[in-house]
């Protein structure tokens, strides 16, 4: 109870803080309309900067971000969720959070050798000839320490913050609250889906949380691309690992936007540009599982320049259909066949059926022939996505949240070829696989294939089609019959309850009588008849002459 009453005043403490934040960020008309600790706000407000002084500096999304990185890393990783959420904000919104760093201090090396030796159940030196007190990376969930094994084997450490689980779970817990308040009295706010970026954002920290999930990511990335010489994925030691402890491979090689060293190495630039854009859409659109942390800090090139990928905390993942609508979406885009790539959008359900379809292709047609007045090699594709994006948001269209992380992940990928090499083209690199998605999509094998499926699943509706009409009209001729029942024999109905009741009541007591005097009986104590206790014996006979009773009134 102690613990639980602590645990409440902190949150309170907790959301008093935020509040004031907000304040001091020009938000204080936002928080007094929350209608929490009223007079307290008011007096806050009264002390605070005008709102309007501190508008007159900068915008709002801008005065939001810095609200942000001033709450704490809990705030900071939900808006970079919110960055990647392109149908929920406006552009200019988007484009301000992902300025957000995740950078925190590190934690102690005590408290690092404490939790490794608890998770692994050994001492920090009988598992490892050395461990680096210093962190290479430290951020809000966990931190990087260098390691080696006994037998020489070079190691990164991943470590999760202690208490960072409690940490999360009362901010996150206080952002509901005010999500849910937002919705209840701010409708100027409430269009952001306040409720919805919480719970997505909970579900997503809660993936980050757990190591054995990145392990399991890492392990999968490392199988698909076991055969490319292209890609390389560190190997994971699963030994050596847990839910807080996360033990991979240590790699090393040049971050892939260093051009300076990557050209003193004698790499090609373009060599490299285009195997780091060929890499990603294998991912996508190959094996429709993509590193979406794409950030330079999480990209290599190796000694023999294959692109060396860290960090799974965050992976984006698209099934057949969704790859089969990005590769026609592409190639009716470089085809200039708007009409039919409109029509895609509504077979796959992401306009409605009562959007006007001409309305829609003129859309895509005002967004493409700009960009198509340029050479195909400047055209920019996650640029044109994120157009795309803009346009679904007029026509309410529905977004995959995975489609968005696509587009995160293809501006950083574009943006560092670019950057080693300005006329890289994109196009080019994606059109191989695009055609192999198109041609996979009108294969006859395919289509046989799925024309098989569904005739088995209408073979199996048509059978068992008749047991289900039978139960339908079943239910229905029995629904009806109760009520014809009801309403034809309303006071038949009534008497027979009374009746009912009073056989129920005396069927409960003969039963309780019984099992009395069989509790009497068994004892054997009190005044007694034919060696029998005699209130045993008149117990018996009262539920005898009871039950005598319930049977002739039947």
């Amino acid at each position: 109870m102690e613990i639980r009453k602590h645990s409440t005043i902190k949150n309170i403490n907790r959301l008093r803080q935020i509040l004031n934040i907000l304040i001091r960020h020009g938000f204080g008309e936002l928080v007094s309309q929350l209608h929490v600790f009223r007079l307290y706000i008011l007096g806050k407000r009264f002390l605070a900067p005008k709102s309007e002084d501190v508008r007159a500096h900068k915008s709002t999304p801008e005065r939001l971000r810095l609200a942000l990185e001033e709450l704490g890393p809990t705030f900071v990783k939900l808006g970079q969720l919110m960055s990647t959420r392109a149908d929920w904000f406006p552009d200019e919104w988007s484009t301000e959070f992902k300025k957000l760093q995740d950078k925190v201090p590190p934690f102690t090396f005590e408290q690092v050798m404490e939790l490794v030796e608890k998770e692994l159940g050994k001492p920090l030196t009988e598992v490892y000839a050395s461990f680096d007190i210093t962190p290479v990376a430290s951020a809000s969930i966990a931190q990087v320490h260098f390691a080696t094994l006994k037998d020489g084997r070079e190691l990164a450490v991943k470590v999760r913050r202690p208490e960072i689980g409690k940490i999360l779970d009362s901010d996150i817990s206080i952002m509901y609250v005010i999500a849910n308040l937002i919705v209840k009295y701010v409708p100027d706010w409430a269009r952001f889906r306040p409720v919805e970026v919480v719970r997505e954002f909970h579900k997503t920290i809660r993936q980050e949380l757990d190591f054995t999930i990145e392990a399991t990511r890492a392990d999968r990335f490392r199988r698909n691309f076991k055969d490319d010489p292209e890609a390389y994925f560190p190997r994971v030691y699963w030994e050596y690992s847990s839910k807080k402890v996360l033990t991979m491979e240590r790699i090393s090689g040049i971050p892939i936007d260093e051009a300076e060293p990557l050209k003193a190495a004698g790499f090609d630039l373009k060599e490299i540009a285009e195997r780091g854009v060929r890499v990603f859409f294998r991912q996508a659109l190959g094996d429709g599982f993509f590193h979406a942390d794409m950030h330079p800090g999480n990209v290599f090139v190796g000694s023999k320049g294959e692109i060396i990928h860290v960090d799974f905390g965050i992976v984006g993942q698209i099934d057949d259909e969704l790859r089969t609508y990005l590769a026609r979406l592409l190639y009716y885009l470089m085809k200039r066949d708007f009409k039919a790539m409109a029509k895609i959008h509504r077979d796959m359900g992401l306009i409605g059926p009562n959007v006007d379809i001409r309305e829609f292709e003129d859309a895509l047609i005002d967004i493409a022939e700009p960009i198509f007045g340029k050479p195909l090699a400047e055209i920019n594709v996650s640029a044109l996505l994120w157009k795309l994006i803009e346009t679904a948001k007029r026509f309410d269209m529905h977004m995959q949240p995975n489609l968005l992380l696509l587009q995160k992940s293809m501006v950083v990928v574009e943006g560092v070829g670019r950057e080693l090499y300005p006329k890289l083209n994109v196009w080019a690199v994606a059109r191989p696989f695009i055609f192999k998605l198109m041609k996979k999509s009108i294969d006859p094998k395919a289509a046989v294939k799925k024309g098989y499926d569904t005739i088995i699943e209408m073979a199996e509706f048509t059978a068992t089609l008749p047991s289900q009409l039978t139960s339908v009209f079943n239910k229905v001729i029995n629904d009806r019959l109760r009520i014809e029942f009801a309403h034809l024999n309303l006071d038949e109905l009534n008497a027979r309850i009374d009746k009912t009741g009073d056989r129920l009541v005396y069927g409960m007591v003969v039963a309780a009588l019984i099992v009395g005097s069989s509790i009497i009986v068994m004892a054997g104590k009190g005044p007694m008849l034919f060696d029998l206790p005699v209130l045993g014996l008149a117990g018996y006979v009262v539920a005898g002459i009871l039950g005598l009773r319930l049977v002739i009134k039947r």
